[in-house]
């Protein structure tokens, strides 16, 4: 109803544009012929129209004829043409329709006409009725109705004539199908009576006359002798190899026309029935189709039936001759795909001769043959040649598939029902068939134990036999002739014919894959010149496809001749061993369109491949080169380098060809990949294609292929079902051990199908966290593409918005996401796929506040970088951070990026490519700000959530801000250039344009000022050492210039020329305090005798800080730049524990740690190279490359320690400038820096205690230490208490007490130390700090110990105030800050006070109570403070002048001497960590036998600052004061001076003072009436290096150098005879270097452990002290012997006994439990080379037996060996143990006294000499290896 409501109102605007719009709507219809819609619409607008020609039905808007006729007429010129001289056709259906409907009118006034005579008939015999009235309108009504239709009739006449003359009509189809009366009306019958007799006639004898044969003559000799004569005319065989004739093409006519003649002969001469002997040709085309096909077809050309055929062109001679083409143009650029074809038919084919015949006789024979096989009674198949021979017969245009489809079975509505529902429910029976597991549709296994008998099976019962069916009950199904048909049309390249059917019913491509096979040779045909002209760059090597010679018993054989064999198949099937087939018709793609550009590919192949869909995917090939050639379509639209030859840039989505390719790979390539099974070859081809465009465009492909792709078609969905069930049954075996076998498996299922598959591992490992490391090591095989789908999954499951990203506690972060994060990091560990998009979704949540998505980041750097979080990290890890990239590599992460990297993983470079996808990408920034910015305010953007929650974030924000900023910076990572040119902007726009917190920014711009500050104190070192080297010169010119007046004016004595620094930077020349008398110290002259004059002192601020005020005035506080000032504030936020405090001793440890792998590779290496098994030679490449790789690690390490202690020299010296130009307020610096930056992170906590002593030491003036650290330890514990709600806050703070109080308390247990950090000796002169306060009204040591017992009241009142609130974070911060600084506090040595309340507080608390986290904390805690209970209960026995004992010690110590006041009593308490005590190292015991390591040193990193050069006089000789003894220690300083910051030597106390006086004599200390400046440490600039360093010394001394000085003169007091000297160097042998491991194992173990013994001075605690001034007693002495009958000597000397018997027990289970370490490793080696001698065996069974019994033999051997060796070394130990003790029993408790010449003659002989060890004593080696 809308065409004729289209219709009639173009009508009523005909004359001005409705003629015009109609045109154009009928145009737009007759554009789609073969839609069904559209001829309807074509009918119904063209009878609306004639309809409106007529009067019968008066429209309202009339339309005369001429009009009409006109119109058509503009119709059909403006529809397109033919290129032939046919019509096109487009006119031939205009024509049809208009012929139609002017037959439907016609019918219709005829039968308006009939009804009006009816009418006007009845009216006659009713005319006698009185109805006249009702006849006559009757009567009018029918004539009125006649007169028009007779008139219509009339209009409908000239309308005809109208088109007939105009052309728009066939004459021949208006005789067709008009009626007669109506073609004789127009004049195309002339005589229509002798017409009608004809016809009656001719219906008679068709209908009513039987035709009469001699059948009998017919069937014995016509027929034979047309058979025989058509076989015998046969030419010979075509060629196998070319499948042509071997006759010339060109005389197939003249052959053929007398076998014609005498066809017709036979005819006429036997009355034979043409049509019969047609089919009797017919058989024998199909018979010798293979080989004569083409004599057949010139037959047929030649007879009656040729219908259309024209001249064959395969005829002519000229067909080698090609048509060079222009390459460079495309001809089919524009063109639909009937213009195509046309085109390609119109090469193939000449002009087409008119109609001699009407070929529906040939189409009828062939049709009934058709018929014959649909009959029931049939059984066989169609034959294929039958249907080949009508293809050929299509294609040459002897019928038409119009004529022959009618005879086809089966018909159109059984196939679009039957079919189609018959192809769906097989689908169906697919999917369901691949829901169900065969193997549990299976009958159970019976089991082996039963008996033979039960196991026969019974016999099947009987089964009914079955009853005969009727035939006629089930009907034969008939065969699918045209799917045949179609088959054969495409195989003979028929390819017009064979696409309208496909037009009616696509889902044959889907039913029967053949059809999809030969459209995919005809577009591979079409693409083979275009493939070849671009992508073939060499000619193929033919003789990769035929058989080579052989060599064979007689010599070389040659390869058998391959036969050709032509075949009806086609595709053509490969070839054999011995033959190769070739198609029979040769000629099959002569009309198929050539592809000449790659422009052709959009209008030639597109096309035709719509009709394959996702089929492509059966011809590999075929995708291949498809995939290839447009790659290289995409790239012709980028520039091209000239220098490179690659293409710039990235495709444009909004052109042509890009979208086209992205139509390509939406419609084609995606849904054909899951068909291919396991070829990754088409993978890699599609992923070419795909990458060209960008990651959303890519990610939209990959988001449709997931959730619609597999729905849309039915192949696609039964694959999704396969797989699905595949990839489940995969990752459900999948493990460890079955990695290697199903690792293939994985990638084919990967390869075609990775969203499904990959899906299903993400949500397998969301679930399971341990299989993520299996599925990481499966996915060995996968493309570049499949990673790329992985990233998709990965980050479609992270964004689902449907999970909780938090469990419910609101604390911890979900399990899934936990194990998705840590499967992303490690797939990105390994595989190097694209990292952008996982940084750009990082990013785009983090702005979006979805903060919990950094679990991701944080995971990715760990995994990648082998950063991990600081909170992980362990004491000795945090004291490694603090030097240089190399050795926080080794301690942090030496498994993942350092020496100790896997060479497997070694290739994997997952730093670098981490580092260069932030660059590349430009993310590193956006990361960084947005962190930052999270940090800042996450915690405010869920107003709502649990403290708890808020804290967990906050600490994981933190904690991802600094691992990322230690990515960042890690040389290994991204270079130091590039982070201060690439990803770091300037101070100002980190502060005011991305709103980060300043001590945020300073953190970030550190490591730029670190690296610019190094590389200046590189260059000055090396300024100085070339200065150093010149001065020397000039120094030894002036010395023989003095000895030698002649040479004064030489040039020995002249420096050298042209060097600058040698005239313009003299030697600086400094005495030095401390190191040697004044006397000592010369200062030499020049030749001139003018003294060396000191270079002027350089710039305090280097232009590194300088630079940085501006933006530091704009971004800080005002308080902060007025008050501190930019120069200090800067300095303070640039230093680092890495300028303060070298770690040397982990320098020491991983090196020599490093240098024992390097040795055990090295040996390994020579086992190996020269073994003779070849397996292992082969590995001896890997031992070596290991051996190197440990060795140039250790080298690195030496020369970073180097590195960085010429950086902390210039920062000393650096800082010595600055002290005088710096001020500050303790409040400023509390609340500025130092509060601030110890929140960081655990290295600037240490930091921060370590600095405030640093300043101390150096005497800045109007610095306050004693205010520093009263506001820190008073009230503003609480605050910070109260403010450090989370974690890392929590660490840093407790990090940082423990650090200022062990500091307090080691100045509060030792006076001499408080003194001698309060003191320094400057040109002879003692000096007290500050320098402007005197001595006499700085605080002394006893008040200070007031102030330190005031500040442990303080902050026991804080944290008491903290716990009894009763607020969940105060109480948990504060439980956590006291279980953290519970080594030095509470303590009774200090203050007796705290203790018990503390106690109490915590009980109380317990009791009270109700939340089970809070009392399970302070049920720990209070379970550690009761172990401690000896150290803070109050002492009432104990003198008070006597401090308590260590908290902590790290090794059981030797009794130490009570002394004065002035003396040591106890070691300050050593921290657990090995930061804070590395870096503040303080002086050992005065017993000093406890070995300096990281957790024991104090001083911070002022301690070794280097003094100026002082020339001083070699001497040779020994000093006097130690005969026989070096006075060098290890680190090339006279051990025999001072080597700290001793004002004076130890002099011999006054006794009689002391004993009169009863206190210690005034000592220099801090100032009690001005607080602000009291407490300050250290010397000024000339004296900084009385600050002990943590520099790795040739042999460090065991105790402090200063105790060890007073115990040096002690010693030799007591005797003349000098102790043995130390080692030179420690023994480097293997058991030395395990058993100095040991050693260090079992000392951090201790250390470790919660210290429940009791102190050795505990066990002296009732003895009377001794008077002051004298020494103690002991057992070395000569003098003491005679004691040991007191009982305190005894008890003394007992408890060194169980001392040496406690280390000795400790050192015996430390090296059983090595022993039983090596033994397990030794059996776990002798495992694996027994499974590898298993796995040889399975290999090679027949391998030799004999070798394999010595290896055991041998392994039976060592196993005796070692059982025999611990069970000797076991019973030799202890019988020698016994004996020493009962020796040493015997010596205590019966022991005589020598004569006094013998005991000074053992004194002399014994007295510091130490006993060698014996071989078989493995204690007493492990105690001389450890001293």
């Amino acid at each position: 109803m809308d065409v004729i409501q289209k219709t009639r109102a173009f009508l009523s605007n005909w004359s001005k544009s409705g003629e015009a719009d109609c045109r154009k709507y009928l145009t737009q219809l007759h554009s789609t012929p073969v839609d069904a819609n559209a001829v309807d619409a074509l009918a119904t607008a063209y009878h609306t129209l004639l309809s409106a020609t007529l009067s019968l039905w008066p429209p309202k808007h009339p339309l005369t004829p001429t009009a009409f006729a006109s119109f058509v007429k503009s119709m059909l010129l403006s529809l397109p043409s033919s290129s032939q001289d046919a019509p096109s056709p487009a006119a031939t259906t205009l024509s049809e329709l208009l012929v139609d409907n002017m037959w439907s009118i016609d019918s219709q006034l005829d039968d308006v006409i009939a009804d009006s005579k009816a009418t006007l008939a009845a009216h006659v015999e009713k005319e006698k009725e009185k109805e006249q009235v009702n006849g006559q309108a009757d009567e009018s009504g029918a004539v009125l109705s006649r007169d028009a239709a007779t008139k219509d009739k009339g209009t409908l006449l000239e309308l005809v004539k109208l088109l007939l003359k105009d052309g728009v009509v066939n004459a021949s189809l208006c005789r067709e199908r008009l009626d007669m009366s109506l073609v004789a009306g127009v004049g195309l019958i002339l005589d229509k009576p002798s017409f009608d007799k004809k016809e009656v006639r001719a219906r008679t004898g068709l209908f009513y006359k039987q035709n009469k044969f001699n059948l009998l003559r017919e069937q014995s000799e016509g027929f034979s002798k047309l058979i025989t004569e058509v076989t015998s005319a046969l030419p010979p065989p075509h060629s196998p190899a070319t499948a042509l004739p071997l006759d010339p093409c060109s005389i197939a006519p003249e052959r053929v026309q007398p076998v014609w003649e005498r066809i017709v002969s036979l005819i006429g001469y036997f009355d034979l029935d043409p049509n019969r002997a047609l089919d009797v040709i017919l058989d024998l085309f199909s018979a010798y189709l293979t080989t004569h096909w083409s004599f057949f077809l010139v037959l047929f050309s030649l007879s009656p039936w040729k219908g259309q055929c024209g001249n064959f062109a395969w005829i002519n001679e000229e067909r080698g001759e090609s048509m060079k083409e222009d390459d460079c143009i495309s001809k089919y650029k524009g063109r639909s795909l009937d213009e195509v074809l046309n085109m390609a038919e119109s090469k193939d084919s000449s002009k087409t001769l008119p109609a001699q015949s009407t070929p529906r006789v040939m189409a009828q024979v062939l049709g009934f043959k058709f018929r014959h096989y649909q009959s029931p009674d049939v059984t066989e198949m169609t034959p294929r040649q039958l249907y080949l021979s009508a293809a050929l017969l299509i294609r040459e245009d002897f019928i038409t598939l119009d004529h022959l489809y009618p005879h086809l079975s089966p018909t159109d509505d059984d196939l679009k029902t039957k079919g189609y529902k018959a192809y769906m429910a097989s689908i169906d029976a697919r999917i369901d068939n691949a829901k169900v597991s065969q193997l549990a549709m299976a009958a159970p296994l019976e089991s082996s134990s039963q008996p033979s008998s039960s196991r026969i099976a019974p016999p099947p019962p009987e089964a009914k036999k079955p009853s005969p069916v009727n035939p006629t009950s089930e009907p034969k199904e008939p065969p699918n002739q045209k799917v045949g048909l179609l088959v054969a049309l495409l195989s003979v390249g028929a390819l017009r014919p064979a696409l309208v059917l496909l037009t009616k019913f696509p889902w044959l491509v889907d039913a029967h894959p053949e059809i999809a096979d030969l459209l995919i040779r005809v577009m591979k045909h079409s693409l083979a010149t275009l493939y070849d002209q671009h992508l073939v760059t060499k000619p193929r090597n033919p003789s990769n496809l035929q058989p080579c010679a052989r060599w064979g018993a007689t010599g070389v054989v040659p390869a058998p001749a391959r036969k050709f064999m032509l075949t009806l198949c086609a595709p053509t099937p490969p070839g054999t061993s011995t033959a190769d087939f070739v198609y029979f018709f040769p000629f099959w793609a002569d009309r198929i369109p050539i592809c000449s550009t790659l422009e052709d590919l959009i209008d030639v192949i597109e096309p035709l491949m719509a009709f394959v869909g996702l089929h492509i995917s059966r011809d590999p090939v075929f995708l291949t080169k498809f995939a290839r050639l447009g790659r290289l379509h995409i790239t012709s639209t980028l520039e091209i380098d000239p220098t490179t030859k690659k293409p710039i840039g990235t495709p444009k989505s909004e052109h042509p060809i890009s979208k086209f390719w992205h139509k390509i790979l939406r419609v084609y390539f995606l849904p054909a990949l899951p068909l291919i099974r396991g070829n990754a070859v088409c993978t890699v081809e599609i992923w070419n294609v795909i990458r060209q465009f960008e990651t959303t465009v890519r990610w939209k492909l990959y988001g449709e292929w997931k959730t619609r792709t597999y729905k849309t078609h039915p192949e696609l969905r039964v694959r999704a079902v396969q797989v699905d069930r595949e990839s489940k049954g995969v990752l459900r075996r999948l493990s460890h051990n079955t990695i290697d076998t199903l690792s293939g498996t994985v990638a084919k299922i990967a390869h075609s199908n990775p969203c499904i598959f990959f899906a299903n591992a993400v949500n397998q490992i969301m679930a399971y966290d341990n299989l993520a490391s299996v599925v990481i090591q499966a996915l060995r095989y996968a493309t570049n593409m499949g990673f790329d789908v992985l990233v998709y999954i990965i980050l479609d499951a992270l964004a689902n918005p449907h999970k909780e990203r938090v469990k419910d506690d609101g604390v911890n972060t979900s399990d899934w996401l936990q194990s998705l994060a840590s499967f992303t990091g490690m797939l990105f560990r390994r595989y190097s796929a694209d990292l952008s998009p996982l940084l750009r979704y990082i990013v785009h949540q983090l702005y979006a506040g979805q903060t919990t998505e950094i679990v991701v980041l944080r995971e990715l750097i760990w995994k990648m970088a082998g950063i991990e979080p600081l909170p992980t990290l362990s004491e000795t890890q945090i004291a490694a951070m603090a030097g240089g990239p190399t050795l926080r590599i080794e301690a942090v992460a030496s498994s993942a990026r350092g020496a100790r990297l896997d060479p497997g993983d070694a290739v994997l470079k997952g730093p670098l490519r981490l580092g260069k996808a932030l660059l590349d990408s430009q993310l590193a920034l956006p990361l960084l700000v947005q962190v930052a910015q999270q940090r800042q305010s996450a915690v405010y953007k869920i107003p709502d959530a649990h403290l708890k929650s808020l804290a967990s974030l906050y600490d994981t924000t933190h904690g991802v801000l600094l691992q990322y900023l230690e990515l960042l910076t890690s040389p290994a990572v991204i270079q130091s250039e590039d982070y201060a040119q690439k990803v770091v902007p300037t101070l100002a726009d980190l502060g005011e344009k991305y709103g980060i917190c300043l001590p945020i920014c300073m953190q970030i711009i550190r490591p730029i000022l670190h690296s610019s500050l190094l590389a200046t104190a590189l260059a000055a070192e090396e300024q100085e050492r070339v200065a150093n080297e010149e001065a020397e010169k000039r120094l030894k010119a002036a010395l023989a210039a003095k000895r030698d007046p002649s040479i004064a004016n030489s040039r020995i004595a002249s420096p050298a020329v042209g060097d600058s620094s040698s005239s313009e930077t003299p030697a600086p020349v400094e005495t030095k305090s401390g190191t040697q008398d004044a006397k000592e110290d010369v200062v030499m002259e020049n030749g001139d005798g003018q003294a060396q004059t000191i270079s002027p002192a350089p710039e305090p601020m280097g232009p590194e800080i300088k630079a940085l005020f501006e933006d530091v005035k704009k971004i800080a506080p005002k308080a902060a730049y007025d008050v501190i000032g930019p120069g200090f504030y800067l300095t303070f936020w640039q230093l680092s524990t890495y300028d303060l405090a070298p770690p040397a001793s982990r320098y020491e440890e991983e090196g020599a740690a490093l240098r024992s792998l390097s040795r055990q590779e090295d040996s390994k290496y020579t086992m190996a190279d020269r073994s003779s098994d070849r397996t292992k030679r082969q590995g001896a490449q890997a031992h070596r490359a290991r051996r190197d790789r440990y060795a140039q690690s250790a080298q690195t390490l030496a020369q970073e320690l180097k590195t960085q202690a010429a950086s902390r020299r210039f920062t000393i010296k650096r800082l010595a400038r600055r002290r005088h130009t710096g001020g500050a307020l303790a409040s400023a610096i509390i609340e500025h820096c130092i509060q601030p930056r110890c929140l960081l992170s655990p290295m600037d906590a240490d930091y921060c205690a370590q600095v405030i002593k640093a300043i101390h030491i150096m005497g800045t003036p109007g610095f306050s230490t004693l205010m520093v650290y009263d506001r820190l330890l008073g009230d503003h514990i609480k605050v910070v208490v109260f403010s450090a709600a989370s974690m890392k806050p929590r660490t840093m703070v407790r990090r940082f007490l423990l650090g200022i109080l062990t500091d307090l308390y080691k100045w509060f247990s030792d006076e001499a130390s408080y003194e001698q950090d309060n003191r320094t000796k400057i040109g002879g002169k003692i000096h007290t700090y500050p320098f402007p306060v005197e001595k006499a009204s700085l605080l002394t040591w006893q008040n200070f110990q007031q102030v330190l017992r005031k500040w442990h009241r303080k902050l026991f009142k804080s944290l008491a105030d903290c716990i009894k609130t009763n607020e969940f974070m105060h109480v948990y911060n504060a439980i956590i800050v006291l279980k953290e600084i519970l080594p030095v506090f509470p303590l009774s040595a200090v203050i007796d006070l705290t203790g018990p309340p503390l106690n109490q507080v915590i009980e109380t608390f317990i009791e009270k109570e109700d939340r089970g986290d809070l009392k399970i904390l302070a049920r720990a805690y209070h379970a550690s403070l009761k172990k401690r209970e000896h150290l803070w209960a109050p002492t009432n026995g104990l003198s008070k002048k006597t401090a308590a004992p260590s908290p902590r010690p790290s090794t059981p110590n030797p009794p130490q001497p009570v002394g004065d006041k002035k003396k040591v009593v106890e070691a300050a308490p050593p921290s657990e960590r090995s930061t804070p005590s590395a870096s503040r190292a303080q002086p050992q015991p005065p017993n000093g036998t406890e070995k300096p390591s990281a957790t024991s040193s104090a001083k911070p990193a002022a301690e070794s600052i280097p003094r100026p050069e002082v020339v001083r006089r070699v001497r040779t000789e020994p000093r006097g004061d130690t005969p026989g003894r070096s006075t060098v220690n290890g680190n090339g300083v006279d051990s025999s001076k001072s080597q700290f910051m001793d004002v004076d030597k130890p002099a011999a106390p006054n006794k009689q003072e002391e004993v009169d006086s009863g206190r210690p004599s005034p000592t220099p200390g801090l100032r009690a009436d001005v607080p602000a400046n009291t407490l300050h440490k250290n010397p000024p600039t000339p004296l900084l290096n009385t600050l002990s360093t943590n520099l790795p010394p040739a042999k460090q001394p065991p105790h402090s150098p200063r105790t060890g000085h007073r115990l040096v003169e002690e010693r030799s007091s007591r005797s003349d005879a000098a102790p043995m000297p130390p080692p030179i160097a420690p023994s480097q042998t293997a058991s030395a270097q395990e058993l100095r491991e040991t050693a260090r194992q079992s000392i951090r173990r201790n250390e470790e452990q919660s210290d429940t013994r009791a102190m050795p001075i505990e066990a002296r605690g009732e003895s009377p002290p001794t008077r002051p001034g004298t020494r103690n007693p002991s057992t070395e002495s000569r003098t003491s012997g005679e004691r040991l009958a007191d009982r305190g000597d005894v008890d003394r000397v007992e408890d060194r006994r169980l001392e040496r018997e406690n280390s000795r027990q400790e050192a015996y289970a430390t090296e059983r439990r090595e022993h039983r370490r090596e033994r397990s490793e030794r059996e776990r080696e002798r495992e694996r080379e027994r499974d590898r001698d298993h796995r040889e065996r399975e290999r090679d069974p027949e391998r030799d037996r004999d070798s394999r019994r010595e290896r055991e033999r041998d392994r039976d051997r060592e196993r005796d060996r070692d059982r025999d060796r611990e069970r000797g070394d076991r019973h030799r130990r202890d019988e020698k143990d016994r004996d020493r003790e009962s020796r040493k029993d015997r010596d205590v408790s019966g022991r005589t006294v020598l004569p006094a010449e013998d005991r000074n003659q053992s004194a002399q002989e014994t007295l510091g000499k130490r006993r060698r060890p014996n071989d078989d004593d493995p204690i007493a080696k492990f105690t001389y290896i450890l001293s």
